[in-house]
């Protein structure tokens, strides 16, 4: 056990040089042998030995070679996907869409579902047991070798990722209830619920080499992800990121919602009000949701872009103005894609980034099954 050995023992050590080579394979995808000497500070001896060890474990395998510029090609390394997998889960109003990808960051399999909208609470929990079940079985593994299942949900999510506190966009889930039961029927262990827009920003920040940063989503509706120095920031109640109650003016040039007295931000951005703005601007648009394509081409009339840029940067102005982030990040199907129109009112810069819901949500959960993994290498212990 852990608790009995004494600090700078051998197991210790090899314990912590494992920690350090997976974590270092993960981040770097592969590693020669003299790569993670440099890495680590190990000796050539002992990183060969972490590597035969974590082979032998099933953790990491030979992928290749590295060519240098004289001598014999260097043995890559890389991790062995197979060890473990894990899935992201994007729970929308009326659909549920899974991921499932392996330890390597490979997506093995996608499934979606549409809900019927009459289901009862355990109906509704069975059916995202279900679209799990199903994305699992095409990825050649089952649930309940799934090492961890990350949850992204359109809602406010209490601190410790168990409990919703608030999801008024899932009305399209009848008593639905707020999902502890899925981590009763799953293994409460493995489940964690989280904000979908708090899910892209943990994607993000692992792109970005600045430790502070907003993402500023927009999509059905609107939200936002703080990173402060390296750490998603939450809030005390969970609520960090919530900016569609605030209150704001409405600057555009037609069409606006909003009088001198301003309103909510959430009546301003989101498919269904900027929708309005096209058809302000001249715009025919088949359907609400035209409005996304309209954004992503270039057919779109420069007034109605400008309009758009200028809420959503009356919206960043206030978060920005208390947090003054390094940078801002645009994201969602509705995000501006001309970042130059938004950067004009953030001095700190500003870009955008299309992120895809479902295979980002992966990501982070590949974060969480090192307490599973780490006990199938000898010598090793949970690296959370």
């Amino acid at each position: 056990m852990l608790s009995r050995m004494r600090t700078g023992s051998p197991t210790v050590l090899r314990t912590l040089n494992e920690r350090a080579a997976l974590e270092l394979l993960l981040r770097y995808g592969s590693l020669t042998r003299a790569e993670l000497e440099t890495h680590t500070g190990l000796s050539k001896a002992s990183a060969a030995e972490v590597l035969r060890r974590l082979e032998k474990g099933g953790l990491a395998r030979k992928g290749g070679h590295k060519p240098g510029p004289a001598g014999p090609a260097a043995q890559l390394w890389v991790l062995d996907g197979g060890a473990a997998h894990v899935a992201g889960v994007d729970l929308t109003a009326d659909a549920v869409e899974v991921a499932v990808a392996d330890l390597a960051g490979t997506v093995c399999a996608t499934h979606r579902a549409t809900a019927s909208g009459s289901m009862t609470d355990g109906d509704g929990l069975g059916f995202i047991a279900g679209a799990l079940a199903h994305a699992a079985a095409e990825a050649g593994t089952e649930v309940a070798e799934l090492d961890s299942i990350v949850v992204g949900v359109p809602g406010v999510v209490e601190p410790g990722g168990e409990r919703l506190s608030q999801a008024v966009q899932l009305s399209g889930w009848p008593h639905l209830g707020d999902l502890t039961g899925l981590g009763a029927r799953l293994g409460q262990d493995r489940v964690r619920l989280e904000n979908d827009v708090n899910l892209v920003t943990i994607r993000e920040l692992s792109l970005r080499e600045q430790d502070s940063f907003v993402l500023f989503w927009l999509g059905g509706g609107v939200g936002a992800g703080a990173v402060l120095n390296g750490a998603l920031w939450r809030g005390a109640s969970g609520r960090g990121g919530e900016i569609g109650s605030v209150v704001v003016p409405d600057p555009v040039t037609r069409g606006r919602l909003h009088g001198q007295e301003g309103g909510l931000l959430g009546d301003l951005l989101g498919v269904l009000p900027l929708a309005a703005l096209a058809d302000a601007h001249g715009h025919t648009l088949a359907a609400p949701g035209d409005v996304v394509a309209l954004l992503a081409g270039g057919d779109a009339h420069p007034a109605f872009l400008a309009d758009v840029a200028a809420r959503v940067s009356s919206g960043s102005s206030r978060p920005s103005a208390c947090l003054t982030p390094g940078s801002w990040c645009s994201a969602g199907r509705c995000a501006p894609r001309r970042a130059s129109r938004c950067a004009r009112s953030c001095p700190n810069g500003w870009h955008a980034r299309a992120w895809p819901p479902c295979r980002s949500w992966a990501a982070p959960a590949r974060r969480a099954p090192w307490t599973t993994l780490c006990s199938k290498a000898p010598s090793t212990t949970p690296c959370t």
